[in-house]
């Protein structure tokens, strides 16, 4: 016997603005006004009621910006990127970089994928071949659609539920992830990855560092683990994890940190010192260049300018 399907109670049609919901959980989810750090440390919402002038920001690795309201600008070197509704703007590495949003008023995100989450996608799609590309291209537009709007959707929904955070937002996470690789102006970052054979000895070195991120690892060090000369390793660890070595390490501190704070509280010059700082001042300029607000305060609160691209 057949059962009979209820009413869809979410009924949509994407094809003229897929990204139409992903616009209204954002406005309902972001500050009145600034940069809104939700409890993902990886997703970031902006909200600006007047233009703004160029500011300097940072990357850290792959990094999904992208205009829900507005307009904003980011140069890179010689290259200038315009993002709006209907271009999401892919950050391919670490950079430091100029942005400006130029209309209001402005509503955006930013999602940055950590190394290892991007190594691992990589190195699944590198069995897929294809010829050798030149160094990637530090950011690439491309528009958006159903699928991205989608997941986009889905992981702002999980914001309010500390279950759908911590079982569900990382599929999504995953899943936007994978649809941006897979995109033609993402070949050429795969292509860099080369095969998985070749960046296995990599994600075993990223793992490494997490297990030891509070003793004093050198390049030397984390090369000979793999087996490889420093310079080469430095190169392939960059060619996979999108960042390098040292920025690896630093950023596995701080999400260790990151860690305690929020489940043990605690000074902030013993979790520096725990986690491998050897100055509590530079681990807390480190802290808010990372998340955007001091190691001492809560994360949720509004602060301004921001320092990923939305």
């Amino acid at each position: 016997m057949a059962l009979a399907l209820a009413p869809n109670p979410w009924p949509r049609d994407d094809s003229a603005d897929p990204l139409a919901r992903v616009r209204a959980l954002a406005s309902t989810l972001a500050a009145p006004e600034g940069h809104t750090a939700p409890l993902f440390p990886s997703l970031c919402l902006y909200r600006f009621s007047a233009p703004t002038t160029f500011r300097k920001a940072a990357t850290f690795g792959v990094t999904l910006g992208v205009a829900l309201q507005g307009e904003k600008r980011i140069v890179m070197g010689e290259r200038e990127f315009t993002v709006d509704p209907s271009r999401l703007l892919v950050v391919t590495r670490e950079s430091e970089h100029l942005s400006a949003f130029m209309t209001a008023p402005y509503l955006g995100l930013s999602l940055c994928f950590g190394p290892e989450r991007v190594a691992k996608a990589l190195v699944a799609l590198a069995e897929a071949g294809g010829d050798p590309a030149p160094e990637p291209v530090p950011a690439f537009l491309i528009p958006p659609d159903a699928g991205i709007a989608g997941a986009l959707e889905r992981l702002l929904s999980y914001v309010s539920d500390p279950l759908d955070q911590k079982l569900l937002a990382p599929l999504a996470i995953d899943e936007i992830l994978f649809r941006l690789l897979r995109s033609d102006a993402a070949a050429a970052v795969r292509a860099g990855v080369g095969s998985p054979s070749s960046a296995a000895p990599i994600l075993d070195v990223m793992q490494y560092i997490r297990r030891h991120h509070a003793e004093k690892l050198t390049v030397e060090r984390l090369a000979k683990r793999a087996a490889m000369s420093p310079s080469h390793f430095a190169h392939r660890f960059r060619a996979v994890a999108r960042v390098s070595p040292m920025r690896y390490l630093r950023e596995a501190r701080l999400d260790r940190a990151r860690q305690l704070l929020l489940e043990n509280g605690g000074r902030v010059s013993e979790v520096a010192l725990e986690v491998g700082f050897e100055s509590p001042a530079h681990f807390t300029r480190e802290f808010k260049r990372r998340f955007g607000i001091a190691p001492s305060r809560s994360l949720a609160t509004v602060i301004t300018p921001p320092r990923t691209p939305g």
